[in-house]
């Protein structure tokens, strides 16, 4: 089989990619630079330069495939660029894989507890900000419907490795800098849940393999309430804790990020990809290897 990944220099499209290669398939991932294209040659992977909007790259890359993983960081440009995919690839018996986030189950709840959990197959109620990504995954899911072989959405959590740190370490850190304190939305009880990069390979590899048409595959590791974060923060800091307003949370990590993220609640779960494949995270102690970042970027930028 041979799979194009779009996305395939990033944290997720590259665990994919990586571990795709390390099952024997024939990997073809999109390139934008001399280094990109060097460092996924050296990975063992066939190379197409472009980027994921150029429909001229994307062609060639659909047309050596057999499946096609979707995982580039494009906010709502990707929507645009996955309808052209599907219309593309209509007929053609290929199918495509498309990488969402347990973003679209976030719960505004303003840094309070919810014991909503939502497992692949849960409804569940967007907010305004995120339907649109809803109503493409819904699409693609429907893409055997336009003669693709299949389509299916995979659903990360917060991913992070031991090289790339969960993002709201990297926020609660920016909050110390920025005002001297190790901020949390309300209570900070909230939480993501989150899976290593790795981990996450592993799943894009069974779906590849195994996935079933039509399907949604979660890879849930564990959760953290966003305040133990910014408690451990603190105690490498030497800086206090300070619960913060929503408002003041925009003004601090920008609207996006303080409303989907600091001060939202999206809990999952992964029946579905336990069930199906045999799946067990390998690496569930993200705050150890948030730890270990932390000791690293303060003895090269202390506060």
């Amino acid at each position: 089989m041979t799979i194009f990944v779009i996305g395939g220099t990033g944290l997720i499209g590259g665990h994919a990619a990586r571990a795709l290669v390390a099952a024997g398939e024939k990997v073809v991932a999109l390139a934008r630079s001399d280094v990109s294209e060097a460092t996924l040659r050296a990975q063992g992977m066939d190379v197409i330069r472009g980027e994921a909007a150029d429909h001229d790259a994307l062609a060639k890359g659909i047309a050596a495939a057999d499946t096609v993983i979707f995982a580039p960081s494009m906010g709502t440009a990707e929507t645009p660029v996955v309808d052209w995919m599907i219309d593309h690839m209509a007929d053609s018996g290929k199918s495509l894989i498309f990488c969402s986030g347990t973003g679209v189950l976030g719960e505004r709840t303003a840094g309070a507890w919810s014991e909503n959990t939502f497992a692949e197959w849960d409804e569940f109620v967007p907010s305004r900000a995120l339907d649109e990504r809803v109503q493409l995954e819904k699409r693609v899911r429907a893409a055997s419907q336009r003669g693709l072989k299949r389509g299916i959405v995979v659903r990360p959590p917060m991913v992070w490795s031991h090289d790339h740190p969960h993002s709201l370490f990297v926020g609660v850190l920016e909050s110390v800098r920025k005002t001297g304190t190790a901020c949390h939305i309300g209570q900070g009880l909230n939480m993501y849940t989150h899976v290593h990069a790795e981990d996450l390979g592993r799943v894009f590899r069974d779906v590849v393999l195994k996935g079933q048409d039509g399907a949604v595959y979660h890879a849930v590791a564990g959760e953290i309430p966003n305040r133990w974060i910014a408690e451990t923060v603190a105690r490498y800091t030497g800086k206090p804790t300070r619960s913060i307003s929503m408002d003041e949370g925009i003004e601090l990590w920008g609207k996006f990020s303080a409303l989907i993220v600091f001060g939202c609640s999206s809990r999952s779960r992964s029946p579905r990809t336990r069930q199906e494949f045999g799946w067990v995270p390998e690496h569930t102690d993200m705050l150890a290897a948030g730890e270990a970042w932390l000791k690293q970027e303060l003895a090269a930028r202390p506060v």
